[in-house]
């Protein structure tokens, strides 16, 4: 069980080069309440999505979007739930790598339904497809081998993941739903700069953990209301 003598410690010192942070109990808790009940959500979203599908690529859309966002909210909820109680060792290690290599996969499939579902000039749409998958495959590649050893260039990957393949948007014929999708966007990245203070401000992967929630939720509305429900 967790201990209850660092309850009211708000933050422990920043991590060190090259290894990971250790939260406090509280943080521990931040960042489980402000996750867990997000598995829920997702599910439900998930069913959403696949009972408003009417053709073949709305299904496959909306499985793969929906079990991406499940997952995301699961491997965390998993691995802070560990954490939170202090289980050490291997599996946790494996849960951590896990949670970082869903948020790859997660990258990928956010940006499936889009360039799935929406005609692009050319074969812009398929390709950006592929090379977001190939991305995030590698990406995960890289966590896997290099777990919190090289912290700057596991963002500049996730950055990249996540902001290279939006150029394709540029061909796409019709544009409705993506202001929607873009503010999901930048409140993402706007939590990024919370997820590398951990240490320097009380609550900042808590606060991460609310600015992925906001972001999914603005993202699966545009996915809801302008390519299954369409």
């Amino acid at each position: 069980m967790f201990s209850m003598g660092k309850t009211w410690r708000w933050k422990n010192s920043p991590a060190q080069p090259g290894k990971a942070y250790h939260p406090t109990t509280v943080e521990h808790l931040a960042n489980c309440i402000s996750h867990v009940p997000c598995v829920p959500l997702g599910v439900a979203g998930m069913i959403k999505l696949c009972s408003k599908a009417d053709t073949y690529s709305k299904s496959v859309a909306a499985i793969v979007y929906g079990l991406a966002i499940v997952s995301l909210f699961f491997a965390s909820s998993v691995f802070h739930l560990f954490s939170l109680f202090y289980i050490n060792g291997r599996l946790r290690s494996t849960l951590q790598l896990c949670d970082r290599i869903v948020i790859c996969l997660f990258i990928a499939a956010s940006y499936t339904p889009w360039l799935l579902l929406r005609d692009f000039h050319a074969s812009w749409g398929l390709t950006t497809l592929w090379s977001v998958w190939i991305a995030a495959i590698f990406g995960g590649a890289f966590q896997y081998v290099y777990l919190d050893r090289f912290k700057s260039v596991e963002l500049m990957i996730y950055l990249a993941i996540s902001i290279c393949p939006a150029y394709s948007f540029i061909y796409m014929h019709e544009r409705s739903g993506l202001p929607l999708l873009f503010t999901g966007a930048f409140v993402y990245l706007s939590g990024v700069i919370f997820f590398k203070l951990d240490g320097h401000i009380p609550l900042a992967h808590a606060i991460w953990h609310c600015c992925v929630f906001i972001a999914t939720f603005l993202q699966f509305n545009a996915v809801d209301t302008f390519l299954i429900t369409n």
